[in-house]
């Protein structure tokens, strides 16, 4: 029997269909444009997005569960003499963009031409019977003549599928989700690909049930793989493939004909090999998971319960949003309507009912488990089932469309095919509109303040420095500079949130032994004390991020240096905190400096920056320095312009010196 060829080759089983140089260069077309696009805008310099990945791949960190294919791939592009570190993992993210967008294109395709090929009757095949006909299928060398690509009407056009499955697979490919994800190291683009792969692979299981023995095995693998680099997506892409093995099952049994090589469905030994090649695959990629904390030279181990849900609650644009209105700013109301009329339709056609299944399926999980909005310190580990939702509206936009064009040339009014043609521009206009939103919310070639952020707040600090921080965004920061260009060795980075995860306070404390006293105030407290902040001060300049629960006397320790709070051993008086407020608004300046000439806005840098003047305000201004605390907010203003604290002429004036007034009446705890 002959072997099925799998669909990424955009070709019906048994349909005798060539592909002609058209399909063959929008096939190309697809993948190649929207590689190029995100090559162009991928990440050169380092990026808060890609931190925690950053640490994981490159810096063979033990982070939660996931990654494991993207820490290879990261490992094995790491050794490209191509750019830096950084572009060489968001490299990764775009050729699998690549090979997701060559996949879709030609699941399309077949979908559009399986759709548009007339259904046989439920009844015929016993008629036919009773009649003395013969009922037999046609043999498996047999070929159909294919219609003319301009059949008006019924007929197959592969050229008018080849068009709208090349269009449908740039409305995904070119989203602001996939050029996110696509344009950084470790984003949810490879589990998107892997997830892809997956359901190509599981159609030609579901074809040749019983004969596919090394397919089915293969299947497996994948959703292993694909388990191992997202859970999430590796669930979706197992219920999308056996939604896909029960609408086959049902179209076969509904036909009235069924395929020789699916009945009965495929041997339990197949499906125990499967079972096996995908818990192997699994536990071979998981592996590092366990065995990275025990290696000889491992230099942090923060525990295995980490992900990257922990910095949903510090990131300012990562709020729960419905599925709805997701896809409505991803894809467009017009779009939607046509996706929903196309599935729809595609429903009630037998031949691509098993087809349209599975995206059916991603919908639904999108819709039970939506991922938050598009963040700019973290990624919602989510983010998969969200791109794989938008390439399943994509391809319902592209089946309503096809279905249109080919009412409107069935009707054969005057200038139907004018109206078809325009229909398909139209198609492609909407195209254009996503490429245009995600130019500018996905382009990370000219985001460069993360850098200058980093030399200034982290480069820049005196031999042997301490640094307290509370933000885990800034301790991804910092590990992730030290990963990727090798900096500051010699600071010692102490993670508050991370104290009590894996073996972070005994490594601490194996590296600067001063530190007994602050750990041990933090596992008692929860907080450190004067006398463990003085002694560490005492031998490394230590430099602080506020936390709103110390007591006034701790804060009259803190002196504002630049981008972070220095803690002196002693308490300062009011004449050295002037002088070295006035020194500190240099690093600030070239932080500004850097936002305002990137042409696509660095939200990133924006919130970090905002929120570390802030609290530089609230100290100087609980201290009595009103002025000085109005030179922050001043600056602030730069960054926020609609806060209300910082907008407004007089009234800005006005409100600031409410907010003084409270801030100085606070009560704050005593020790």
């Amino acid at each position: 029997m002959a072997r099925p060829r799998p669909i990424w080759h955009g070709r019906s089983v048994g349909s005798g269909e060539k592909r002609c140089w058209l399909d063959r260069s929008l096939a190309l077309l697809s993948a190649a444009l929207p590689f190029g696009l995100s090559l162009a805008r991928a990440a050169s310099s380092g990026q808060w997005r890609e931190d925690l990945t950053a640490v994981r791949d490159l810096g063979l960190v033990a982070v939660g569960v996931g990654g494991g294919l993207s820490t290879a791939l990261s490992q094995a592009l790491s050794l490209l003499p191509l750019g830096s570190r950084t572009f060489r993992t968001a490299l990764g993210s775009a050729l699998a963009l690549a090979l997701a967008s060559r996949l879709l294109y030609g699941m399309v395709r077949r979908l559009l031409l399986e759709s548009a090929r007339p259904a046989p009757l439920p009844g015929l095949s016993l008629w036919r019977k009773l009649r003395g006909g013969a009922a037999e299928p046609t043999p498996a060398g047999a070929r159909s003549t294919p219609a003319a690509p301009d059949a008006p009407g019924g007929a197959v056009s592969p050229r008018l599928a080849s068009v709208l499955s090349a269009i449908a697979v740039l409305t995904a490919a070119l989203s602001p989700t996939w050029q996110r994800e696509a344009t950084v190291g470790g984003g949810a683009m490879i589990a998107t690909c892997c997830a892809l792969v997956t359901l190509a692979l599981a159609s030609t299981c579901a074809e040749q049930a019983r004969h596919a023995g090394r397919a089915w095995i293969a299947l497996g693998a994948l959703l292993g793989a694909t388990f191992a680099e997202s859970p999430p997506a590796g669930l979706a892409a197992l219920a999308a493939s056996y939604a896909m093995f029960l609408a086959r099952g049902g179209a076969q049994r509904a036909g009235g004909r069924p395929d020789e090589a699916s009945v009965g469905g495929p041997p339990r030994r197949m499906l125990g090999a499967a079972a096996g090649a995908g818990a192997l695959t699994a536990a071979l990629l998981l592996a590092p998971l366990v065995l990275r904390p025990l290696a000889p030279r491992a230099w942090a181990d923060i525990g295995r319960a980490l992900t990257a849900g922990s910095l949903a609650a510090l990131d300012v644009a990562s709020a729960r949003t419905t599925a709805l209105a997701a896809w409505s700013r991803e894809i467009g109301v017009v779009s939607l309507l046509i996706a929903a009329a196309g599935l729809s339709l595609s429903l009630l056609r037998p031949r691509a009912r098993w087809l349209v299944a599975p995206f059916l399926v991603l919908l639904a999980l999108d819709t039970l488990l939506p991922a938050r909005a598009a963040g700019v310190l973290s990624a919602d580990p989510l983010t998969p089932l969200r791109s794989l939702a938008v390439a399943a509206i994509a391809v319902g936009s592209a089946l309503g469309a096809h279905a249109a064009v080919r009412a409107l040339l069935h009707t054969r009014v005057p200038f139907s095919r004018s109206g078809a043609a325009l229909l398909v521009v139209f198609q492609l206009t909407l195209v254009a509109l996503t490429s245009e939103e995600a130019g500018f919310a996905a382009d990370r070639s000219e985001q460069t303040a993360a850098e200058v952020w980093t030399d200034e707040a982290y480069g820049s600090l005196d031999p042997g420095s301490a640094i307290l921080v509370r933000s885990p965004a800034i301790t991804w920061r910092v590990w992730a500079a030290r990963i990727t260009r090798g900096e500051r060795p010699d600071v010692l980075v102490v993670p508050i949130p991370l104290l009590d995860r894996g073996h972070v306070a005994a490594s601490l404390l194996a590296d600067e032994r001063k530190l007994a006293p602050l750990l041990r105030d933090f596992a008692l407290a929860g907080e450190p004390g004067e006398f463990a902040l003085s002694t560490l001060a005492d031998v490394r300049p230590l430099h602080v991020e506020l936390d709103p629960r110390w007591s006034k006397k701790l804060l009259s320790h803190l002196n504002v240096a630049g981008i972070w709070l220095e803690y002196a051993p002693q308490p300062l008086g009011a004449s050295d905190r002037k002088l070295a407020t006035a020194q500190s608004i240099v690093p600030l300046r070239r932080v500004l400096e850097s936002l305002s000439i990137a042409a696509v806005p660095d939200t990133s840098t924006a919130a970090v920056l905002a929120s570390t003047m802030r609290s530089q305000s609230d100290v100087v201004s609980l201290l009595g320095e009103r002025v000085v605390a109005q030179s922050f907010l001043d600056r602030l203003g730069e960054l926020a312009p609609q806060d209300p604290f910082i907008s407004g002429g007089p009234s800005r004036r006005a409100v600031a010196g409410i907010r003084q007034a409270f801030i100085a009446k606070r009560p704050l705890r005593r020790r």
